[in-house]
């Protein structure tokens, strides 16, 4: 049977990437989280964790996480049906996968809900949602956003809506750079704004309408989904922006579509299924929000 001091000791390493922070999360000293550690990896005869930079967890580190966060949540469940049940204090945790365009619209007011009407501390992972699914598939997150609709071994999908993305620039760089239309030459001849490397969505759009590749334009690197907009307001770059992400600036003039253009991307919710009446709550949270905000996906 698993020693779960131990277990919770190993799971929050991974969780931090780091022993120290493991420990401050603890109450515990580094070596104390690093002893318990080890002695788990004995007991299991393998090791559950890469000490390597950053910090990152074995395939039997990644399982032990997802049981142990299964188990927090079920605990949590437990104590609030009978709360005789000595609890340690802690508020209840739930790991969840976002991309940064839905926590920064729809998104933002679910771990709102989640802490004041389950008592539950929220950990957002956030990346692109052609990637959250993965995070699933590691073990470190009990419900992730993906454009992905067929579902993960072990866990549920359900449709949360439709986001539209549009590019928008402010009417300073509107007139200077497109006042003949928005052309591949033009769009040559000034900067977008990536959120990364890689930023699949500027790509697609770019390939889709105006058959540019990645490096056929030149680009700011902005890792912030509100800080696309407000580079596309300052009027040094164009931006492909979520819509609702857009609409304040359109309505008060400080946005204007150069280009009608635009990219649908459904979403879906992905998430364990685990029989827990609590993650029921946190899924039913998440996809009242999206159908409060988001259109329906359509065949």
């Amino acid at each position: 049977m698993l020693d779960y001091k131990l277990l919770q000791a190993s799971a929050e390493v991974i969780r931090h990437g780091s022993f120290e922070k493991a420990a401050r999360e603890l109450g515990l000293t580094q070596s104390a989280v690093s002893q318990r550690v080890k002695l788990l990896e004995e007991r299991l005869g393998q090791p559950v964790i890469i000490r390597a930079k950053p910090i990152a967890a074995t395939a039997a580190g990644q399982r032990l996480l997802a049981h142990y966060q299964s188990v927090r949540l079920l605990e949590q469940e437990l104590h609030d049906e009978i709360p005789v049940i000595q609890s340690d204090g802690r508020f209840g945790q739930v790991a969840l996968a976002v991309n940064a365009d839905s926590l920064a619209t729809w998104f933002v007011d679910v771990p709102k809900h989640l802490f004041e009407q389950l008592g539950l501390l929220v950990h957002l992972t956030v990346d692109d949602e052609s990637l959250n699914h993965t995070a699933l598939q590691d073990g470190t997150v009990l419900g992730a956003i993906s454009m992905r609709s067929a579902p993960i071994q072990g866990c549920r999908v359900r449709p949360l809506g439709v986001m539209r993305y549009v590019m928008v620039v402010s009417p300073e760089f509107n007139a200077r750079y497109f006042a003949n239309g928005v052309t591949p030459d033009a769009l040559r001849a000034c900067p977008a704004v990536n959120f990364s490397e890689h930023d699949e969505l500027q790509n697609q759009f770019l390939k889709q309408y105006f058959g540019l590749n990645p490096g056929e334009f030149p680009a700011h690197m902005v890792p912030s989904s509100q800080g696309f907009v407000t580079v596309a307001e300052q009027g040094i770059a164009y931006a492909v922006v979520a819509q609702q992400q857009a609409e304040e600036g359109l309505r008060n003039g400080s946005l204007v579509q150069p280009c009608q253009h635009a990219i649908d991307r459904p979403l879906y919710w992905h998430h364990k299924t685990i029989q827990s009446r609590l993650l029921d709550q946190v899924n039913e949270i998440v996809l009242t929000q999206a159908r409060r905000f988001l259109p329906k996906i359509t065949a």
